[in-house]
C-alpha cells in the first residue's frame, strides 16, 4: 500500500498506525549503513587489493543484516553470464548493509621519516567502522552470553583505517563481546544490583565456548582476552572466575599440549579491574594496561596495504618503459584482541580505544613517526562517537 492509499484508508475508518512505521523507526535510528560498490562487511584484510572489487559472495554473513533481503537477487546473479552479471552489479541495486558506527575524518600528518628541514603536512584520513553481529542480536537483558553455535551477545569488529596520501593503508582490528558462557542478568531498578546467574553447568558449556573461540581463531588468528570486570562486585567475581576456567579447558589451549601457561597458547586471558584501576587516578589511569598488553600487540602487529612500482615495456615506438603502480599485501595482522566488561559498551569503548591508540603507535614509530595533536585528537572523537552509539 503507498503513503496515498494509506491516507485515504486513515479518512474512511480512522487513524490507523501506517505497516511500515517499525521498519521506518528501526532504519531511521542511524545505526545502518549501507555501500553498492564497498563491501563494508569485510575487513581490509579480507578484501581484494583491487579496490574496485565487489564480490557479492564473499560477503561475511556475520555483519550482513540485509542478507536475507538479497540473497535471493545474489543467488540469481551466481546462474548469469559475465555479461550479465556485470549489468547487474552495473545496476547497484545489490548492497551491503551493516548495523554500528562508520565515520572518516580528515587529519594532517608530519613526514617525519626525512631529513628534510622542510617537511610538508600530508593529508590522509581516519576511518573507523564497527560492525555489530546479526546474530545473538536482542536488546541488553534479553541477550547475554552465548548460544549453542558459539554466537555471542553484542559482538562488535572495529576496524581502524588510516590511508596517507603516499598510498599506505594501514587496518587494524579488535572485537568485544558478551562473556561466551550461559549466564543472565534479572532487570533490577538500581544500577549494579541486578543478579547474576549462571544457567548450565560447566561442562554444558564448554561445547559452546569451544566453538565461539575456534571460529575466532580461524578468522583472526590467536586471541587476548582483555576481560575488565570487577573483582569486588561478587557476581562480576564469580563470572571472572568461570571465564577463566573455562579458557584453561578451551580446546585451542588443550590441543597445544602445553595447557594455559604455554607460551604458545591460542587464546590467553588477562583480568584488568576497570574499577580499582580508575578509581584514584580517573579514567586516564586506564591507559597503564598497555604495560600488560604491549607485548601481545607488538606480536598481532596490523595490516598494511602499500604501493609497488614496476617497470613494463610499452608498445610504443621505441619500446620505452613505463612505470606500473600497484597496490600489494604488505603485513597482515597475525591476532586480536577480545575486550569485554558486563555489557560491553562503555568500559570496553575506554580500553578499546587505548589498544587503537597503541597500534596505531606501532606502525607511526615503524615509519619513524609519530601520532600528532591532530591525529591524537580525531581518533579519540571517533571512538568517542562510536561509544555513544547503545548499540555499541
Amino acid at each position: 500500500m503507498d503513503d496515498e492509499g494509506f491516507d485515504n484508508l486513515q479518512k474512511r475508518d480512522g487513524p490507523f498506525e501506517h505497516p511500515c512505521t517499525a521498519l521506518r523507526k528501526l532504519l531511521g535510528d542511524g545505526s545502518f549503513y549501507y555501500s553498492a560498490d564497498f563491501d563494508l562487511t569485510s575487513r581490509l584484510q579480507e578484501r581484494s587489493v583491487d579496490a574496485s572489487t565487489f564480490d557479492f559472495d564473499n560477503f561475511d554473513k556475520g555483519y550482513l543484516w540485509n542478507s536475507y533481503m538479497i540473497q535471493p537477487l545474489v543467488d540469481f546473479r551466481s546462474r548469469l553470464s559475465p555479461q550479465e552479471r556485470t549489468a547487474l552489479d552495473s545496476s547497484r541495486i545489490l548492497t551491503s548493509a551493516i548495523r554500528g558506527y562508520a565515520a572518516t575524518l580528515p587529519i594532517s600528518t608530519h613526514d617525519t621519516a626525512t631529513t628534510r628541514v622542510d617537511r610538508t603536512t600530508q593529508s590522509a584520513t581516519l576511518t573507523l567502522i564497527s560492525r555489530l553481529s546479526c546474530r545473538r542480536a536482542g536488546t541488553r537483558f534479553n541477550a547475554r552470553g552465548v548460544d549453542d553455535d558459539g554466537n555471542v551477545a553484542n559482538f562488535v569488529e572495529t576496524e581502524t583505517i588510516l590511508w596517507t596520501s603516499s598510498d599506505f593503508c594501514f587496518s587494524s582490528v579488535q572485537i568485544r563481546g558478551s562473556i561466551p558462557l550461559f549466564w543472565e542478568q534479572s532487570a533490577g531498578l538500581l544500577p549494579g544490583q541486578q543478579k547474576i546467574s549462571m544457567s548450565r553447568s560447566f561442562l554444558a558449556t564448554q561445547p559452546a565456548f569451544d566453538r565461539h573461540f575456534e571460529d575466532l581463531e580461524i578468522k583472526y588468528g590467536p586471541i587476548y582476552v582483555v576481560n575488565l570486570l570487577s573483582k569486588e562486585k561478587q557476581g562480576e567475581l564469580d563470572l571472572s572466575r568461570e571465564y577463566q576456567r573455562h579458557v584453561v579447558a578451551c580446546s585451542l589451549n588443550k590441543r597445544q599440549g602445553g595447557g594455559a601457561s604455554s607460551e604458545h597458547v591460542q587464546l590467553k586471558h588477562f583480568n584488568y579491574d576497570f574499577h580499582a584501576e580508575t578509581r584514584t587516578g580517573g579514567y586516564e589511569a586506564a591507559s597503564g594496561i598497555r604495560q600488560y598488553i604491549h607485548e601481545a600487540g607488538q606480536g598481532f602487529g596490523f595490516c598494511l596495504l602499500g604501493p609497488i612500482d614496476e617497470h613494463a615495456s610499452s608498445a610504443g615506438a621505441a619500446d620505452a618503459e613505463k612505470q606500473l603502480h600497484r597496490t600489494v599485501m604488505v603485513t597482515q595482522q597475525q591476532g586480536v584482541f577480545r575486550t569485554n566488561c558486563l555489557d560491553c559498551l562503555d568500559r570496553t569503548n575506554l580500553v578499546q580505544t587505548i589498544i587503537g591508540h597503541m597500534t596505531l603507535d606501532a606502525y607511526l614509530d615503524q615509519r619513524a613517526e609519530r601520532m600528532t595533536a591532530d591525529m591524537l585528537a580525531r581518533h579519540g572523537t571517533l571512538w568517542a562517537d562510536n561509544g555513544d552509539v547503545s548499540l555499541l
